[in-house]
């Protein structure tokens, strides 16, 4: 299928279908589905090439959040060593978290002309993506959900993890929980809460939920200031949407003159490089960061070197707890 059909099923010029491919807004709404309602029927696949004779450019975009702490540091670091033996350049945006920037992010990178895509956490609207794939830019998903899109996604089984970090406390008759959660518009922070409401409803466990959410570990020390202060130590165990935020939470159990695990157990969430070595070894579930980000490039290169194949792939890898001393059977 050529241009040529994509335009006589739509009734449209060629020039019509190439605005809408190259993501133009001089098309009305009512033509641009019309365009790619014919795109998708004929399965037409648009491949733009802008290397010499018709090659690859050979170089990816990655879109992060930030690159604070050891959670994206590591996935990139996946990203970048499989590019780097496959002889891709990887090219590096920081967002803030903030979808303005996305935005101006994804404007750039469709201007550049890259390869392909790789979104971390994404904040603001799919429909920001949407250009790219009607231009036959590959995207891949990593640790970020995409709900209205068909696109390659890497993810960890965040709803299974935190509901084994609650198992975990509840086969230790932990049943007063205190939880802190993450960002609401974060993908792995509302999975992660929807188990924990799951186990909860199941098990008539009694889980509080801080009202400070976030993945820093200020987040940890005031929720945990906050709570105490308001209703003092009604729980036995605190469980943390990653380990960040125990690491504040425990800097604060400690202020208060509360001891870990003596009189309150902490578990977290991810197996940080510095797990091993708070006081007492933090008891997580650990996630396997770098191999996100090694599967996102490996799904983003096999797209580009088989631009025809029409399957989506979507990996979810398994976590597990990691055992340490933070946690006490009552």
């Amino acid at each position: 299928m050529t241009i040529k059909d994509v335009a006589k099923v739509a009734n449209v010029s060629i020039a019509t279908v190439s605005r809408v491919i190259n993501g133009y807004d001089n098309v009305d709404e009512k033509t641009r589905k019309k365009v790619l309602k014919a795109i998708r029927e004929l399965n037409y696949k648009p491949r733009m090439h802008y290397g010499l004779n018709g090659t690859l450019l050979r170089t990816v975009g990655v879109l992060l959040p930030d690159l604070g702490g050891y959670h994206y540091g590591e996935i990139l670091t996946g990203i970048e060593e499989y590019c780097f033996e496959n002889n891709f350049d990887v090219m590096i945006s920081l967002t803030r978290s903030l979808p303005d920037v996305e935005k101006e992010v994804l404007d750039q990178y469709f201007k550049r002309k890259v390869d392909g895509i790789l979104v971390c956490t994404l904040s603001g609207e799919e429909k920001l993506l949407e250009r790219f794939l009607n231009s036959g830019v590959t995207i891949v998903a990593i640790d970020s959900k995409i709900d209205e899109l068909r696109v390659d996604s890497v993810n960890v089984d965040n709803f299974n993890g935190a509901y084994y970090a609650m198992k975990y406390l509840y086969e230790r008759r932990h049943r007063r929980i205190l939880y802190i959660p993450g960002p609401q518009n974060a993908h792995a922070a509302f999975e992660r809460e929807k188990a924990i409401e799951k186990f909860m409803i199941k098990h008539k466990v009694k889980v509080m939920i801080s009202e400070e959410r976030g993945f820093q570990p200020e987040t940890g020390y005031s929720a945990i200031k906050n709570y105490l202060k308001k209703h003092g130590k009604d729980f036995t165990a605190i469980f943390c949407v990653n380990d960040y935020v125990a690491l504040g939470a425990l800097n604060a159990l400690n202020d208060a003159g509360i001891n870990v695990p003596e009189e309150v157990s902490i578990i977290g969430f991810d197996d940080s490089p510095f797990a091993s070595y708070t006081i007492p070894p933090l008891t997580t579930v650990s996630q396997p960061r770098w191999l996100m980000g090694k599967l996102g490039a490996q799904l983003l290169l096999d797209k580009l070197n088989n631009p025809f194949k029409s399957s989506f792939r979507t990996i979810v890898l398994p976590v597990q707890v990691t055992e340490r001393k933070s946690v006490k059977a009552l």
